[in-house]
């Protein structure tokens, strides 16, 4: 396993509630990596594909801890065989994406959604460890908010979530569409759900 992914998903392993998900045998560790805070963003090409959240969002009052993983569904298979239904996405932010005092920016939930969403992509068909979602762009996301986020407005203790990704439908070509669901779970209280479509970009969406 990469040092760094190792790193965060030890993190959350000293979280109860996180733990519970992520101690079992059946689990497959995505390879999300982000760039570390400070490095120069002088070539892309060698960086995260989402500088924004990978780099740009990676401090200790924004999301101090990101990691990925999802449950094989047949232990008889290989990683590389594995067709994947559901992405856990862990975070832990902190008091910079606050929108009122003490809760977390409806703004900045609906981004972890999508930063979801293409985490899931990236497990679309055989072969889950690859982790290379196909070129798509956001066409729509509906979102709907159940309960505020809370954060610590002090920035003292940073809030821990998990997304659950589910493919709720998938249609090849010609439409091209790759539809999604997930949930927000905070402390087991559900804090958002939401469904967004993908679709192979083109002149108009």
């Amino acid at each position: 396993m990469i040092p760094e992914v190792a790193t965060e998903l030890e993190y959350f392993r000293h979280v109860p509630w996180c733990a519970e998900y992520l101690d079992r045998d059946d689990l497959l560790v995505l390879p999300i990596v982000r760039t570390p805070p400070g490095t120069p963003a002088d070539d892309a090409r060698t960086g995260p594909s989402d500088y924004f959240f990978l780099k740009t969002l990676n401090t200790p009052e924004t999301i101090a801890h990101l990691a990925a993983a999802a449950t094989i569904p047949d232990s008889s298979q290989s990683a590389n065989e594995q067709t994947i239904d559901e992405v856990s996405v862990f975070l832990a932010i902190g008091s910079g994406v606050m929108g009122f005092k003490g809760t977390a920016h409806g703004a900045f939930l609906a981004g972890i959604l999508d930063l979801a969403f293409i985490i899931k992509l990236g497990t679309e068909g055989p072969g889950a460890a690859v982790m290379k979602p196909p070129p798509v762009v956001t066409a729509s996301m509906n979102i709907r908010y159940r309960a505020p986020l809370r954060v610590d407005p002090d920035g003292g203790k940073l809030s821990h979530m998990r997304i659950v990704v589910k493919t709720k439908l998938r249609q090849e070509k010609p439409a091209k569409r790759l539809v999604f669901e997930a949930v927000i779970d905070c402390d087991e209280v559900v804090v958002a759900t939401a469904e967004a479509v993908y679709v192979e970009p083109g002149p108009r969406l």
